[in-house]
């Protein structure tokens, strides 16, 4: 039973790194906001090594992305004996619990009200520092100058036209340009895998902690870096055939059938000496 176990979570495994191309510290932000978003809760470097070793990730290059990660202000650490505790920042939680959001909801909800801003008038490097500001906080950028963002418009938006109406009609050039090819094909991909795995998870309650921390770890870094690729719009900005609603209920069922691991059982997963 055990070999069997083993097998099926390495087969799982390597289904859904099929994006070799990983961040470690985009590994490690997903961990963290997966299994410890609480102000109290702790990871040991222990912990984060055995979880992160069947994606191929390396202790040395492991270090480096801890390293990177406290220099940035995401993670604070503390010593315990001879192993090291790590937990989110206040900055880092913030961070973390506003992609959660994003990241766990069931669906995206089509707001009743939207408005459209003009930007006035400005040479193209003031104007693109401008778009950026707005982007960064969800607008979406229509054409230069132009942008939509949900709701009525702020009374705050400075020197801007802005026009508050109903559910705007989208059209195809806008659609595609939101949702590219390349987008497409990192859902695509991502299904793929969902599939895959999803007619062979015959073992989840047999799976230990650790296992279970390295699934789910996999599985959410997958689905975000797909999703955090476009703004976060309703479906009805995408292209027909657009898989990304399809990609969300999959990913969703799939993690209910992995049981989130406590951070005390996954200390107590480790081996022993």
């Amino acid at each position: 039973m055990a070999q069997e176990l083993s097998q099926w979570f390495q087969d799982t495994i390597a289904t859904l790194t099929y994006n070799r191309n990983q961040r470690v510290w985009s590994i490690i932000v997903t961990i963290f906001g997966d299994l410890a978003r609480n102000p109290q809760d702790k990871i040991s470097g222990a912990v984060l090594s055995r979880v992160t070793e069947p994606m191929g990730i390396r202790p040395e290059a492991l270090r480096v992305a801890l390293h990177r990660l406290r220099n940035d202000g995401w993670l604070i650490s503390e010593k315990s004996g001879r192993s090291s505790l790590y937990q989110l920042s206040e900055f880092g939680r913030a961070q973390s619990n506003a992609a959660s959001k994003r990241i766990y909801a069931q669906f995206v909800p089509e707001p009743d009200t939207w408005h459209v801003i003009v930007l006035a008038p400005a040479n193209s490097t003031t104007r693109t520092k401008l778009e950026a500001s707005y982007t960064e906080n969800g607008y979406l950028l229509v054409t230069s100058g132009v942008l939509l963002g949900d709701g009525p418009a702020p009374c705050d938006l400075g020197d801007v036209f802005a026009l508050t109406g109903s559910t705007p009609t989208v059209p195809d050039w806008l659609r595609n340009r939101i949702g590219s090819a390349d987008m497409a094909r990192s859902y695509a991909d991502l299904e793929i895998a969902l599939d895959q795995i999803d007619g062979s998870l015959g073992h989840p309650a047999d799976a230990t902690p650790t296992q279970l921390a390295a699934l789910r770890t996999v599985i959410v870094h997958n689905w975000r870096k797909a999703l955090f690729a476009h703004p976060d719009l309703p479906d009805s900005f995408f292209p027909d055939g657009w898989r990304g609603l399809a990609c969300r209920r999959k990913v969703a069922k799939i993690l209910d059938s992995l049981e989130r691991p406590s951070l005390q059982d996954l200390h107590k997963d480790l081996p022993t000496k």
